[in-house]
């Protein structure tokens, strides 16, 4: 009897302009990844993978910033033809809702002229908004909300035939149980290098947690907080370093996917195990960390310049107000001092450098909070071992902001563009509010944000002078579109 097979897609996105390559085109799918896994350990099923970012960057007559769907669903169908008919489910990952469109594009292609596969969904956007894929004559067979890994494989386990749900509705399968993560073996990165060999390309992360202890309004990650062992978390670490290391050999490097890494109970052991076994002068290892779990153990400061850790700072911004808002501090003085102590530490070249994560234009952002967080930035971090991380807050749907639209919109007069992901505009763009406050309309924003940032990113040591040509030629060229529209307006 033949093994069973899914295989899963990775959508890519439509009308992506050069910028927003360079942030979406080189990470692996990491949760497709760990699904993989699950269910050849647990089925004993068969898995392969399709990556439509990768297959489009393959084809020279296919163009991703082409905004013609018509072209798109000839390109993927060729795609599908030739990887799909071995199996008798798909995976969909649609992680982002940047991906919705190509997701159910995909789907429909599939059920139009493959018919008897079965379709799972899966995803950010599928567990915060299941209804969009479950419409009348919807192609998906199932929408799974949360972890995929349990919910796929028991329907294996259970099903007569693969074509049990053939001419039923769509169903929506949330688990009633929490996974236990030190069950999970380790990633299926074998699947996806074994598919697309592209040395010195990728990036390469892990987690050492899933979710988050922290519940900011503007972030997605927003499901319950668990954290592997440490035995559990070398096995995978140690088989990710072997790949690291002949894969990656020009510029190796492993990012701690994890929200919080210093929030971990493991994070000593794992800094520990990096600088005995001296990994860090064979890998770079970066990771993100809440500004006050490091604040408060200044302690760590030593193994994290042995380790020659590079940490992002979830910083956001220095307007106290704002960062109230935001969920990220109940003390803003006592928040901006630490971020200060720790900038300290690193513009005294005791340590490698850092990073500042900072997000402009949360809902109640205006002129004044905008400049708090430059004359913060200014006066405090405008050094060479300080790296800025700038970014517009972008309203996902499984955000806390984007179920208090009402909320902002009565308190701050903010504006937004509500189900921007079924657009077949530049969603990244239509992602952000069109205004923040009731006098910062985008436009405005994205001036001050442009004029601003170029400056200061220019300072950090490791400027990328290409990398920064592409990120101001993507803003100036928005502006200049939006002052267009508001100019034909008036």
């Amino acid at each position: 009897m033949t093994k069973s097979q899914i295989t899963f897609i990775i959508p890519s996105f439509f009308d992506l302009e050069r910028y927003q390559k360079l942030l979406y085109y080189n990470d692996l799918p990491l949760g497709t990844l760990q699904i993989s896994s699950y269910l050849k350990k647990y089925n004993d099923i068969k898995t392969d993978i399709i990556d439509m970012r990768v297959e489009e960057e393959n084809d020279p007559k296919w163009d991703s910033e082409s905004k013609n769907i018509i072209k798109f669903k000839e390109f993927c169908l060729k795609v599908l033809e030739s990887k799909i008919q071995d199996s008798q489910y798909i995976g969909i990952n649609c992680f982002t809702s940047y991906q919705y469109l190509q997701s159910k594009i995909i789907a429909e292609l599939i059920k139009k002229h493959f018919k008897d596969n079965i379709i799972f969904i899966g995803g950010y956007h599928p567990s915060s908004k299941p209804q969009d894929f479950s419409y009348s004559q919807s192609p998906f067979d199932f929408v799974i909300v949360n972890e995929a890994e349990y919910l796929i494989s028991e329907y294996l386990k259970k099903r007569k035939s693969p074509f049990t749900n053939k001419n039923k509705r769509t169903e929506i399968l949330k688990a009633k149980r929490i996974l236990n993560i030190n069950d999970l073996p380790s990633p299926d990165y074998e699947l996806y290098l074994n598919k697309y060999p592209y040395y010195n390309k990728f990036k390469f992360e892990l987690y050492a947690s899933r979710g988050c202890p922290y519940q900011c309004a503007f972030c997605s990650l927003n499901y319950r907080f668990r954290r592997y062992n440490f035995d559990n978390f070398k096995k995978t670490f140690e088989i990710l370093v072997d790949i690291v290391l002949k894969t990656n050999k020009e510029n190796p490097k492993i990012s701690f996917a994890d929200q919080a890494f210093f929030s971990l109970s493991i994070k000593d052991k794992i800094l520990d195990y990096i600088i005995k076994e001296e990994l860090q002068d064979k890998i770079t290892f970066s990771c993100q960390s809440r500004v006050e779990t490091v604040g408060n153990e200044l302690r760590l400061i030593k193994k994290i310049k042995n380790a020659k850790l590079i940490i992002g700072y979830g910083f956001e911004s220095a307007d106290k107000k704002l960062l109230v808002g935001m969920k990220k501090t109940k003390n803003p003085t006592n928040y901006l001092n630490k971020m200060k102590d720790i900038i300290e530490i690193y513009k005294n070249n005791h340590i490698n450098y850092c990073r500042l994560n900072i997000l402009c234009g949360f809902p109640g952002e205006n002129k004044t909070s905008f400049n708090n967080t430059i004359d913060f930035v200014r006066k405090y971090a405008s050094h060479e071992n300080i790296q800025l991380s700038p970014s517009l807050f972008s309203c996902y749907p499984n955000t806390p902001v984007y179920h208090n639209m009402k909320y902002y919109e009565n308190l701050y007069g903010s504006e937004f563009n509500d189900n921007w992901w079924k657009s077949n505009r530049n969603q990244f763009k239509f992602s952000v509010l069109k205004r923040c406050s009731s006098n910062y309309l985008l436009r405005d924003l994205i001036y001050d944000y442009k004029e601003n940032y170029i400056t200061l990113l220019n300072i950090f040591k490791f400027s990328n002078f290409r990398d920064l040509a592409i990120w101001k030629k993507f803003y100036n060229d928005w502006y200049n579109e939006l002052n267009f529209n508001e100019t034909l307006l008036k």
